[in-house]
């Protein structure tokens, strides 16, 4: 069992302050590679191919997405993503978005993964969630909890 933990786990073993190369390293991706996937999901969103994204394309894209509506959160992502407050998002407003985003989800796993394996473990998990005051049957369904392997 412990040698399954360990095959579908992706330690970065890159000493320093946590940078986009730590990212590459966990996604297992090359830069062109990242450019592509932020390059594709923007061109989701921007179905016009009009080059910027609106609220009308983001409540689009977060809707062909399959997002629940109460989880919709258009133009919070709007306000935030629009740095020159233009309404518009172009390519490199949410290219700096994506990269800020992805810093932050790296660092929050890297205080999860206590075993600093690459994998976070379901007490690694649970440490979390009660820290952050919140109860893991309310965030995870039973099929989830139950996971076979028992890592995320």
């Amino acid at each position: 069992m412990e040698g399954q933990r360990s095959s579908g786990c992706n330690p970065v073993r890159k000493p320093g302050p946590v940078s986009m190369e730590h990212v590459l390293l966990a996604l297992r991706e090359t830069e062109e590679q990242r450019e592509q996937r932020i390059r594709s999901l923007f061109n989701f969103f921007d179905a016009a191919n009009a080059g910027y994204l609106d609220y009308a394309q983001i409540e689009a894209g977060l809707s062909a997405l399959c997002i629940p509506a109460e989880y919709k959160y258009a133009n919070d992502l709007l306000n935030v993503c629009d740095a020159n407050r233009d309404g518009r998002v172009d390519y490199q407003e949410f290219r700096r978005y994506m990269d800020d985003k992805e810093l932050e989800l790296y660092r929050i796993f890297q205080a999860i993964d206590v075993e600093h394996n690459g994998c976070i473990s379901p007490e690694g998990l649970f440490d979390a969630l009660v820290r952050a005051g919140k109860s893991i049957s309310s965030i995870f369904s039973d099929d989830a909890l139950n996971d076979s392997v028992g890592l995320i």
